[in-house]
């Protein structure tokens, strides 16, 4: 089989075991390197050239990328990528390096397993993101989950469980979510609104909040049907924030004064 497909396949970088278990030859692989089609980047490890730094720095450390980096190796949603590698290793030893996190654990991992890790190891928002978008993406099963939560160790993976929102549509939805039921809002998930649409957030039965990603409208045809929702919610007296991602990840504090500030003077007691 050709090493440049097997490798591709393995995530662009793979151990010579890893390779011929996947059908390529020694001679193949000899040959990719001498055509330069191949990097040997370390002892037993071969990569394709511009591969995954992260992955290619965890296995020639004798490691596997896990925790919050496999996360975001994965597509999974990741509000803050992490300042050190987090790797584990099942066995044997590890090349020091100060720019990893190590943790302990059987390989290979599962998507699951990295969900209990990431409950585990960092701060609850951004273990809500990844643990929620691996349900959303169909990944992980929400009742596999809390199997895995009945265990002595499992508490805050289950404190995590309990603000998952399967139908979640975003990363700075989930977010935003979070912040709102953390300050003590009612918070219902993409709400029908006819003629509309879904709205990402309502907060208290009466208040959208839409999260926006985006720094631009990217096409003229999604900005006029963005204001086009506006107009036909206004028309509504049905009342709108759009919130930024910097806002909602850098200034929670001022987010919630906002949302505060307009659901009082939305009131339908005013």
């Amino acid at each position: 089989m050709d090493v440049v497909e097997v490798l591709m396949k393995l995530g662009g970088v793979a151990r010579t075991r890893e390779l011929v278990a996947a059908g390529a030859s020694t001679t193949a692989l000899a040959r990719a390197c001498n055509g330069e089609l191949v990097v040997r980047a370390s002892r037993g490890v071969y990569a394709l050239p511009g591969g995954n730094g992260d992955l290619l720095e965890a296995r020639c450390a004798g490691a596997e990328l896990s925790c919050i980096s496999a996360a975001q190796q994965r597509g999974l949603w990741v509000l803050r990528p992490p300042t050190l590698l987090h790797v584990s290793v099942d066995h044997g030893g590890l090349v020091p390096s100060s720019r990893l996190r190590v943790h302990r654990s059987k390989l290979p991992l599962s998507t699951l397993s990295i969900c209990v890790q990431c409950a585990r190891c960092v701060p609850e928002l951004d273990a809500l993101c990844v643990i929620e978008s691996a349900v959303v993406l169909g990944l992980v099963d929400l009742a596999e989950l809390r199997t895995v939560a009945k265990s002595r160790r499992a508490g805050a993976l289950r404190r995590v469980i309990e603000l998952i929102d399967p139908h979640s549509q975003s990363i700075l939805e989930t977010v935003a979510r979070y912040h709102l039921v953390r300050a003590g809002f009612t918070v219902a998930s993409q709400v029908h609104v006819r003629g509309v649409g879904r709205i990402d957030l309502f907060v208290d039965g009466f208040l959208g909040i839409e999260a926006d990603g985006r720094e631009f409208h990217s096409e003229r045809r999604e900005f006029e049907e963005d204001r086009r929702r506006w107009n036909l919610l206004t028309t509504r007296g049905v009342p709108i924030l759009r919130v930024s991602r910097n806002l909602l990840v850098n200034q929670p504090d001022q987010f919630i004064r906002l949302v505060t500030t307009a659901l009082a003077s939305h009131s339908p007691q005013r």
